[in-house]
């Protein structure tokens, strides 16, 4: 993360005429080296919904971050040359252009989450302070899910070492990032955990409680992204509880049988808990999830497709491998789900099983709303133990395809699976560990960088 980015803002005469959903529509800011940029409430909404931009480019969640959570798994496979490398699981160059953009995109996120943090705290806001609190609420979370990412990618699970002491992403220091080009050193996984954590937690005391936009971060959404931390962390008790209050806030609820497929055409539904905004005009292009996956250029593996019960209503979201979850193909606008309710009741399930004993019960619960929610005709999980463990996963496998999570819950649950590689569906057995299932650091980044060497770069590469 050698290059510091700051915001240039947009005329605050623009954004003070707007509603949420109007700004979000806009352009993203350019990004620039600058100073000074919150001096003011207005200035500082205008460097917060800048963040959501971020997020927004097709190198980062809006595109090749969820599309890489799957195709490096058993779920997707590369229908021609892009990422072929990694979709062949092949030793990718740590030159890599993809790699690299998704490296500095989530750097970019990382860097204008933190100097805008940093600024809006030096000020005093007066009267809106309590608005200043829920925009730097907000930032803290936004910039905990960039922390996030860059881990998921680029280093191994938590439980992958018995402390979780193995290189992990990349963490800035805030005390001076945008006043010098930095060099941030690589940190141990139980440290980039520990500071995803505490900037969540920040974040829930500062945050909001508008649940009217699901494109804007809340007290919901936070807890819902620190759930889901937690169970990659195997804090069961901690993911269930967090997930229990969001299912349980009265804000959300799970799609029905009959709406299912056309609420995947729809902007926001009843579970959006947070999504990117996507327009006709301010879309990913020809990197789009919807052009992505509706060229095909990539597919479903026939291994995801027999998975899924002909009956099962999430089948109809696949059509001879060819992925229909995110439809607007031509006018590739469809919004991008990051947590939806249906994730929750599957993180509960999962955090309940794991602790066991009476817990199991609800755990089946949770599953089988999931389950019945997709096939009402479905006979009911009865299972327990490990029986059970399995059965989330399977479920959770079929309920959020192509939405970016197969690889990251084969790899924290040490399971080794075939790849389905290239057009030709070429099979891989991907053992467990495996270098490969994380990216290379750049090369750019350890030559720019002095406090990343080249024994910091992941093994294999």
């Amino acid at each position: 993360m050698k290059k510091i980015y700051l915001i240039t803002l947009a005329s605050f005469f623009t954004f003070l005429s707007c509603t949420k959903e109007e700004f979000l529509d806009k352009d993203p800011y350019n990004l620039l080296l600058s100073e000074n940029v919150v001096t003011n409430i207005e200035s500082l909404t205008s460097a917060t919904y800048g963040a959501y931009n971020n997020f927004q480019n097709v190198y980062y969640n809006n595109s090749y971050v969820p599309i890489l959570g799957d195709m490096m798994s058993d779920n997707v496979n590369a229908t021609w040359s892009l990422l072929g490398n990694i979709d062949k699981y092949a030793p990718t160059n740590a030159t890599d252009s993809y790699v690299k953009r998704v490296w500095d995109q989530i750097g970019k996120q990382i860097a204008h989450t933190s100097i805008v943090i940093r600024e809006a705290e030096a000020l005093d806001f007066g009267g809106d302070q309590t608005k200043a609190n829920n925009l730097i609420g907000q930032l803290y979370v936004a910039r905990s899910l960039a922390y996030f990412d860059m881990q998921k990618l680029f280093a191994q699970p938590y439980n992958f070492s018995s402390d979780a002491s193995h290189l992990g992403a990349t963490i800035v220091d805030e005390n001076i990032i945008g006043d010098e080009i930095i060099n941030p050193a690589r940190a141990k996984t139980s440290v980039v955990y520990a500071k995803i954590i505490t900037d969540i937690q920040k974040g829930i005391t500062l945050i909001g409680d508008d649940t009217s936009s699901a494109y804007l971060l809340n007290k919901n959404s936070a807890k819902a992204l620190l759930s889901r931390v937690y169970l990659y962390k195997e804090d069961w008790t901690n993911a269930s509880t967090l997930a229990s209050e969001v299912i349980n806030s009265g804000k959300y609820s799970l799609v029905s049988n009959a709406t299912y497929v056309a609420s995947w055409a729809a902007e926001t539904t009843t579970e959006s808990i947070f999504s990117i905004k996507n327009t006709e005009t301010d879309n990913g292009g020809t990197s789009a999830i919807p052009y992505l996956y509706g060229r095909p250029r990539f597919k479903a593996t026939p291994d995801l497709v027999s998975a899924i019960d002909a009956d099962d209503v999430r089948s109809n979201l696949i059509a001879a491998n060819k992925a229909l979850k995110y439809p607007a193909y031509s006018t590739r606008d469809n919004n991008t789900p990051l947590i939806r309710l249906s994730e929750l009741y599957l993180i509960q399930a999962e955090a309940l099983a794991e602790l066991g004993g009476a817990s199991e019960a609800a755990a089946r619960t949770a599953l089988n709303m999931i389950l019945l929610r997709s096939n009402p005709a479905a006979t009911a999980y009865t299972e327990s133990g490990q029986a059970l463990k399995d059965a989330i996963q399977h479920e959770k496998r079929k309920e959020l395809m192509f939405e970016g999570h197969r690889l990251f819950d084969l790899t924290r649950k040490k399971k080794s699976f075939t790849k389905y590689s290239t057009s030709s569906l070429v099979p891989i057995t991907v053992s467990y560990p495996n270098n490969y299932t994380i990216l290379p650091i750049p090369q750019a980044e350890i030559d720019a960088n002095t406090s990343i060497s080249q024994s910091d770069q992941n093994t294999g590469y």
